[in-house]
């Protein structure tokens, strides 16, 4: 038969001190004596106690957890902020909830929902949609500090994010150069909304006085390396042929790569390649990819900042603040 959990009483008896002091030592409350806070992790470690977080919440109303919702769990991307955000809470004293949408905006309000039903203090969230967000702003003028990981203008919510207008705009501005006249843009985002990339490049095609025609977009059905290789053979098909191509992902540019070799079209040679968000697998993969590079560390560190500040001043909330981050272009050989 099961052992009941260990109590604060009963670190209280095997220690001789009060529930109180005993509850001030877990905590680790600086009036104590030193030698009364060790004592206490001592026994309580001995017992294999475990603190009740939802007991513990009835009384404060804070649970210390935060959800994070995103898109896609395969996103190294979004993996790699996933991992910091985790560690900043956690050295915050906080927790974090996790919730993929894949997406889907039905899969986002499911989510939420759960967030909502364990009390979290905030949420961060990457948007299924750019269009469809009235069920977040919903949470947001509840009460619940919610922050948004990707800029979506006008909704009015707290924003960290990359300014990923000014990233296409470095990243094509770059092919305009090198005398690139004919380009092609894999554009992932626009199905959802996703608008900031195109306008980047398309800014950059007006800046370099090219004519509009001068820059092509194709919708690959993902965002996925098979989606990037799925889609080339159409790509490569248009006239006048392209001579680079901008993919809204580094997996899109890589995917492109694969279908590259697999049909003798020589990279850079016949067809400058760059990607976004700077991955592991750009760097490290057979032909190292020019891309634009995603900080997702310093987005995660200034955001989880951010949500637990917006915590620490709900009763006296301030406006909505937005901070865009100008990503860096890093040019390897695909280029």
């Amino acid at each position: 038969m099961a052992k009941p959990p260990v109590r604060l009483k009963d670190i209280a008896e095997a220690t001789g001190f009060s529930a109180n002091t005993v509850s001030l030592a877990l905590r680790g409350s600086p009036r104590l004596p030193v030698e009364t806070r060790e004592r206490v992790l001592e026994v309580a470690e001995r017992l294999n106690y475990f603190p009740n977080h939802v007991a513990r919440s009835l009384v404060s109303g804070a649970t210390r957890t935060i959800g994070l919702l995103m898109t896609d769990i395969m996103n190294p991307t979004l993996t790699l902020a996933a991992r910091t955000i985790e560690r900043e809470l956690s050295r915050a004293g906080y927790g974090m909830m996790f919730a993929a949408s894949d997406a889907s905006v039905e899969s986002e309000k499911r989510a939420i929902g759960l967030f909502l039903s364990y009390r979290v203090d905030g949420m961060l969230i990457y948007p299924a949609s750019h269009n469809t967000y009235a069920h977040i702003s919903a949470v947001a003028d509840a009460g619940i500090p919610v922050l948004m990981l990707v800029e979506l203008p006008g909704s009015g919510f707290d924003t960290v994010a990359i300014d990923d207008r000014a990233g296409a705009f470095k990243a094509v501005s770059h092919l305009c150069k090198a005398g690139h006249r004919h380009i092609a843009m894999l554009d992932g985002g626009k199905a959802h909304g996703n608008l900031d990339k195109m306008k980047g490049a398309q800014k950059a095609i007006r800046a370099a006085r090219l004519p509009k025609g001068a820059l092509s977009l194709f919708e690959p059905g993902g965002h996925s390396l098979a989606d990037g290789s799925a889609i080339m053979a159409e790509v490569m098909a248009t006239d006048p042929r392209p001579t680079a191509l901008f993919a809204s992902t580094d997996s899109l540019a890589i995917g492109a790569l694969h279908w590259c070799r697999e049909n003798g079209v020589s990279v850079p040679r016949d067809l400058a390649v760059i990607g976004y968000d700077n991955t592991e697998m750009a760097a490290y993969g057979a032909s190292p990819l020019s891309t634009v590079n995603y900080a997702a560390d310093e987005i995660s560190r200034l955001g989880v900042d951010r949500i637990l500040r917006r915590i620490a001043q709900r009763e006296d909330a301030a406006d909505p603040e937005t901070t865009l981050i100008e990503p860096d272009l890093i040019i390897r050989g695909t280029t």
